[in-house]
């Protein structure tokens, strides 16, 4: 089951990879403005908050996981498809918000699986997280060789391609049942009333906000440094590749610094790489220190996803995992991806992070409550 569940992980990501570390060099290409690239990519995201709990809403009442995120998978596939044959800003809003509707619930949905199995096995959660790393990675590397030679529309088909492979390890995936059963409305109330879920929520918005800005902006901004489109492949190969050892030792980490220290330390990193990207440094030294992404996404991906799961009852785990990535990631992204496109548009790329490190060090703050105010506390 760890070879499903790893080879998995790398195909969900592997879509993700191929598309979006090129899609706005792809919408630039058409000749979208960063204002209008900007709201495309944060309109997934609202679309994605309003989705996401709904599909962790229909697994938990359902119990029928596996039919969902087959469901889900396929249609998003198609979706991707259809996405190649348009170019004008309206229908390519309305396409990429339908795209999210579905890729929503995959990451979360597998998430929970992957957290429940990992209870009951030797293996940790980062050591089978991290195989979605290293299918992001490559991703990155092979849609950037082929763009440059079949053009960036081939990033929809790599996309297909992808999801279309995981449907079929959907079948053979452990099930996902609790045999304890709560109402959606108490349920809400029980995950809103934990101070330290909220907080982690809070977290999520002001931190992953910009790691996924990244994922859309770094090609924008690695063409100002002056990179190539293949460099780009290569940029996302060393930093998506650099997640997945850091992911794999995330396990030894968290149990020598706890997890909110884990967070804390991943975080702070993220606040100086940010910084130092907006100060303009040659697109060279940004691929030597590549590193930086995994000592800070890797960990932070692996930490947060733990917390929440040890912060929310077992009848509630996928819908507080959906509701985490919605409201704490979602939100977070349509900000940055907002402001971002509007930022480069009335000043430059390296304003847009600047934005980024600043919404960083914000979210240290949630992080010190937790651990000074609720950490020795009991979870409600």
């Amino acid at each position: 089951m760890y070879y499903s569940l790893s080879i998995l992980y790398s195909l969900i990501y592997f879509a993700l990879g191929a598309m979006y570390p090129l899609l706005a060099r792809y919408l630039e290409e058409i000749g979208l403005s960063g204002t209008e690239i900007g709201i495309i990519t944060a309109t997934g995201a609202v679309v994605l908050i309003l989705a996401q709990p709904i599909w962790g809403l229909i697994c938990d009442r359902t119990q029928k996981t596996k039919l969902v995120l087959g469901a889900t998978i396929l249609a998003a596939a198609i979706a991707s498809i259809m996405l190649s044959f348009f170019q004008h800003f309206v229908i390519l809003l309305l396409g990429f918000a339908i795209l999210h509707l579905f890729q929503g619930a995959n990451p979360p949905i597998v998430d929970s699986i992957v957290l429940n199995h990992t209870v009951k096995t030797k293996y940790s959660f980062g050591s089978i997280r991290q195989w979605g790393a290293v299918g992001f990675a490559v991703a990155v590397f092979i849609s950037g060789i082929i763009s440059e030679r079949f053009g960036l529309k081939s990033i929809f088909y790599l996309y297909a391609l992808a999801y279309m492979m995981a449907l079929l390890l959907i079948k053979p995936l452990p099930g996902n049942k609790s045999n304890i059963k709560v109402g959606f409305r108490k349920g809400l109330v029980e995950l809103v009333k934990t101070p330290q879920y909220t907080l982690i929520v809070v977290c999520a918005l002001l931190v992953s906000g910009p790691i996924n800005g990244n994922n859309i902006y770094f090609a924008l901004l690695f063409k100002y440094l002056g990179g190539g489109l293949s460099g780009i492949g290569l940029a996302f190969l060393l930093f998506a590749g650099s997640e997945a050892p850091m992911m794999k030792v995330s396990g030894t980490i968290i149990k020598k610094l706890g997890l909110v220290n884990t967070l804390l330390a991943a975080t702070m990193i993220s606040v100086l790489r940010w910084f130092w990207y907006s100060t303009g440094p040659s697109h060279q030294h940004i691929l030597y220190l590549f590193l930086l992404q995994g000592l800070s996404v890797g960990l932070f991906i692996v930490a947060a996803a733990q917390y929440v799961r040890e912060n929310s009852s077992e009848e509630l785990r996928i819908t507080a995992l959906t509701l985490y990535t919605s409201l704490g990631m979602g939100v977070g992204t349509i900000i940055c991806n907002l402001l971002g496109g509007i930022i480069i548009d009335r000043f430059s790329v390296l304003a847009t992070y600047r934005f980024f490190a600043f919404s960083s060090l914000l979210g240290i703050v949630p992080l010190l409550v937790i651990k000074y105010y609720y950490e020795k506390k009991p979870v409600l």
